[in-house]
Order: C-alpha cells, then sequence, then structure tokens
C-alpha cells in the first residue's frame, strides 16, 4: 500500500503546473524530495500526507482539540446531512455537469470533513469512474487542521496556505468551495477560470439557534445574512441560492463536540456552559450561494 505521503505526491503533480509559490509568485515542482520553486524556495510534503505552504504560520485560536471535536461530530453525528447533495443540487441547476468539473479546492477546509463528504457524494453521483470525478483540494491556515485532513482522508490533497493569497495561478481553478470561512472575492476571481464558479455557505438567521440564545442578547440572536448574500452577488456572475435547515438530536458526547468546536462558546462563563451542555440538539440553518467568475472584480477584503 502507498504511504500518505506518496500519494500526496501524485495528487501534488495534478496540481503543480496550477500554482505558484507563496512567497515569489513563481512555478512550483516536486524536486529533490521537496516542493520547490523556480527561486528554490522549498516546501516540505510530510509524511502525513500534506504540504505545507506557510510553515512560519503559528495558528493561536484554531487547534487540534478543535479539530478533533469537528471531526468526530461531522462524521459520527453526520451534522450537516443532506447538505453535500443540496450543493450538488445547486450546481445542476445552474448548468454544471458535475462528471466534466475538473477541480475543485476548498477554502478554510480545516480538518477536511466537508471536503470529504463532497467527494463521497459527488462519487455517489457520478458512480465509479475516477475519471469523472474532479481533483480536490483543501487549503487551510490552521496547521492542526491539515493534519488531521491528512491523517483521515486521502481524497484531496491537503495544503497548508493562506487564504488571502490563494498559491494558484490566474485561471487554473474551475470550483472553489467555502463553508463559513471569510472570503477574498477578487482573489477568487483571479483563480477561477474563465467558466469557473464559487459556493458560499454562509450561516441562516437560525444556525446554532439553541446557543445563540444562551450566549447572546435578544437582539443578536438571530444571523442577518442580507450584508453577506449581497456582497457575493455584487462579485459574482449568475447568481444561484438554496437554502438548508434541519434541527440535529445529539448526545452529551456530541454537545460536547459541538461546544468545543464552535467559536461562540469560546468566551462562555460557568453557567453558560451549564445550561449548553443540557441541550439535547441544535439547529443547522444555512443559505448555499452559487456565482460565476466575474471579470476585474474589485472587491479586496475579506467577506
Amino acid at each position: 500500500m502507498e504511504s500518505k505521503r506518496t500519494q500526496a505526491i501524485q495528487k501534488f503533480n495534478y496540481w503543480a503546473t496550477r500554482m505558484t509559490c507563496p512567497i515569489c509568485k513563481s512555478n512550483l515542482s516536486f524536486s529533490h524530495n521537496q516542493v520547490r520553486c523556480n527561486h528554490n524556495h522549498s516546501f516540505d510534503i510530510a509524511k502525513q500526507g500534506y504540504i505545507n505552504l506557510a510553515p512560519n504560520h503559528q495558528e493561536a485560536h484554531y487547534n487540534s482539540d478543535l479539530f478533533t471535536a469537528r471531526q468526530r461530530i461531522m462524521q459520527d453525528a453526520n451534522l450537516y446531512a443532506g447538505v453535500y447533495k443540496q450543493i450538488l443540487d445547486l450546481l445542476i441547476e445552474k448548468g454544471v455537469d458535475l462528471t466534466q468539473v475538473s477541480n475543485l479546492i476548498d477554502l478554510g477546509t480545516g480538518e477536511g470533513s466537508h471536503l470529504n463528504q463532497l467527494a463521497q457524494t459527488w462519487q455517489a453521483h457520478v458512480g465509479n469512474d475516477q475519471d469523472q470525478m474532479p481533483q480536490f483540494l483543501g487549503l487551510d491556515l490552521a496547521k492542526d487542521g491539515i493534519l488531521s485532513a491528512a491523517k483521515h482522508y486521502t481524497n484531496a490533497l491537503w495544503v497548508v496556505a493562506d487564504l488571502s493569497q490563494l498559491p494558484f495561478k490566474d485561471g487554473q481553478v474551475e470550483g472553489t468551495l467555502t463553508i463559513l470561512s471569510p472570503s477574498n472575492y477578487a482573489e477568487l476571481n483571479r483563480a477561477l477560470s474563465d467558466q469557473g464558479w464559487a459556493l458560499k455557505i454562509v450561516p441562516g438567521p437560525n444556525y446554532l439557534k439553541e446557543l445563540r440564545k444562551i450566549i447572546l442578547p435578544v437582539d443578536e440572536q438571530k444571523h442577518d445574512t442580507s450584508a453577506s448574500i449581497a456582497k457575493f452577488k455584487a462579485a459574482f456572475n449568475d447568481f444561484g441560492q438554496s437554502h438548508y435547515q434541519q434541527y440535529r438530536p445529539l448526545n452529551k458526547e456530541q454537545i460536547r463536540d459541538l461546544i468545543q468546536m464552535t467559536p461562540l462558546m469560546w468566551h462562555a462563563n460557568e453557567s453558560q456552559m451549564t445550561e449548553a451542555m443540557a441541550l439535547d440538539g441544535i439547529t443547522i440553518d444555512l443559505q448555499i450561494l452559487f456565482g460565476r467568475k466575474k471579470e476585474k472584480e474589485t472587491v479586496n477584503s475579506f467577506v
């Protein structure tokens, strides 16, 4: 059986001509047992099966405990059950042929659970012909998340890199996915191919409403998604949208994992933690947004 590092090298061979050095923007290739650029900047492919293009970054908040909890609840509780098929349904509705998509990158992939489940759902849709599957790549600046992704999943190339300066050449990415993470729309449009498209998932008004009721004042308990949607619509063409909402029953261990992985709970006091632990489920409310590449986009801020 091939090692995870060998599998990562094989996946990188597809992406190499599409990527750039994060330091000098020159071409990347696999040489002398490392990823190297034309100016000899070098980056390791770890034995666990990921590439680190941001070796000097130190992540303060998103640590291994958070990603372990998130991996467990996404897999064991199937927290987002149904959303991945709904994503594919929206792509089909907008005219995307799922058998012809060359590649897709997941920005802010964390520990990779979302991309893994999307890939599995995609595979179930197109059948067993691997030639009809995209090349998947998951990217995040948190090394602990990418390490967890590489440990658990082998259906994508996992890369530590900066979302604000994507390590891709212009026009080389067909599809992007961003789930509950910030986006630099100018960078997305730069990286997207002429017929490329972006998916962004933002919280709906009732997202995690049970936790929000415990933590936030009454006037802040509902998410206002209108500004996020308006910014996305302004940044892309051919806008499409789908709404997903489900209540997910959870056991105590799963509630504990939910609390561990949710930034909303990072500053909760003891009383709030006790109240949260008494919950027996959570509402997942999401807006799935679709848009196609927009030329000469000028949006530079993260949204």
